[in-house]
């Protein structure tokens, strides 16, 4: 049986992370497959390949599959295109190509019968984007004498809790999004459009070194302020329009976001109201974030200040989600662990959540806040420093 400590790990100064890194987290999977009796798992889903490897590429719409078991060698299963990204990105010694004339579950296969595993348990992740239907009963037809196992989560499970190497590149995102941030308020003012605020923040993230992010920056004012995850239109801002943000950084995949209100003037009053009620929550949720509590109660402190202000049925969504490492179509973990009612499961120390009290009627008022946060020994790091307030011009 092979350990991480058995394979042949290639270590270069371009992984984000080191090799010991790397093979913690290899290790933690080989548990999570034999407790759950998976002798070969296939990881197709970008995040967990990244996760696991380093791996990264835009190109994840095109096949890959990591092959992982603790009797072979890893090897990816990849288009001839992307291959050079192994070598740049990846600490992997080995890969399998495929021609853009075959088909890509087949390579796979051949694979699994070249190093002798196609008659084991082989464990795939249902769940996972990329992984289809069509795909999974191709593979269960062309390897008849294996048993395939819903392997789903298993990666994600060892990406909840954080290494004190991750939550540092996370600080780091943070970082680069406060000024970002400050950059997108700065720019708010009567007569700007909405692309001049976005231009400003987009110019001083990448100027500092964020990377493309896994879901685009929300900025949208006035009535479409209420609109979920709207993006820039071009709107001219008017005295007293409300600005809502909602930004990431991002950097080796790894994202820290924030949102916020500013106002050019001040707004009509029930912006107000509902900024207070969403600054009250987010403070319910950091004082009640500590290891051992559970996911239903932190998102149950945080809804009840919307409860308080009058304003509940406004606050419809989870309370927040856990969140990493991610590719397009999403910053977050939420899939993963979200703060939400009858989510039982408690906080542990280095779980990382987006906390996002926001509340809205459609076309007339909102606002939201939230805050990137650690579970800490006994609370919460908020890894923001950008001041939570509805800021007013």
């Amino acid at each position: 049986m092979k350990t991480s400590k058995d394979i042949k790990m290639i270590g270069h100064e371009r992984l984000p992370f080191s090799l010991d890194e790397y093979r913690r987290r290899y290790d933690l999977v080989l548990e999570g497959m034999a407790t759950v009796g998976v002798d070969v798992l296939l990881v197709r889903g970008p995040e967990n390949i990244c996760y696991l490897t380093g791996y990264e590429t835009p190109g994840y719409y095109g096949y890959h599959c990591l092959v992982i078991s603790p009797d072979a060698e890893p090897v990816m299963v990849l288009r001839r295109l992307e291959q050079p990204n192994v070598w740049e990105f990846s600490w992997l010694a080995e890969s399998e190509i495929i021609p853009d004339t075959r088909v890509p579950h087949e390579v796979t296969v051949e694979v699994l019968r070249d190093r002798g595993l196609a008659a084991r348990r082989i464990g795939v992740d249902k769940a996972a984007y990329f992984f289809t239907v069509e795909e999974y009963e191709a593979l269960v037809a062309s390897l008849p004498e294996a048993t395939f196992v819903n392997a789903a989560g298993l990666v994600e499970q060892a990406r909840l809790v954080k290494s004190e190497a991750e939550i540092d590149i996370m600080r780091g995102c943070a970082r680069m999004l406060d000024g970002g941030m400050r950059a997108g308020v700065d720019a708010v003012r009567a007569g700007a459009t909405e692309d001049d605020i976005a231009a400003e923040v987009h110019r001083v993230l990448v100027g500092a070194g964020s990377e493309y992010p896994s879901l685009p920056h929300f900025i949208c004012s006035g009535p479409r302020l209420s609109m979920p995850h709207a993006t820039w239109r071009g709107r001219v801002l008017e005295k007293g329009d409300p600005v809502f943000f909602e930004l990431s950084a991002t950097k080796y995949r790894y994202s820290a976001s924030l949102m916020l209100t500013a106002c050019d003037g001040e707004p009509e009053p029930r912006v107000r109201q509902f900024a207070d009620a969403c600054l009250a929550g987010l403070q319910a949720a950091k004082d009640t974030i500590a290891p051992g509590v559970t996911c239903e109660e932190v998102d149950a402190a945080l809804h009840g200040a919307f409860e308080k202000a009058g304003i509940g049925q406004y606050h419809a969504h989870r309370a927040g989600y856990s969140i990493g490492l991610g590719f397009p179509p999403d910053w977050g973990e939420g899939h993963i662990l979200s703060l939400k009612q009858g989510e039982q499961r408690p906080l542990e120390r280095n779980m990382t959540f987006h906390l996002v009290p926001a509340a809205f009627i459609y076309r007339e008022t909102g606002a939201g806040f939230s805050a990137t946060v650690r579970v800490t020994d006994d609370g919460c790091e908020d890894l923001s420093a950008f001041p939570r307030e509805l800021i007013v011009k």
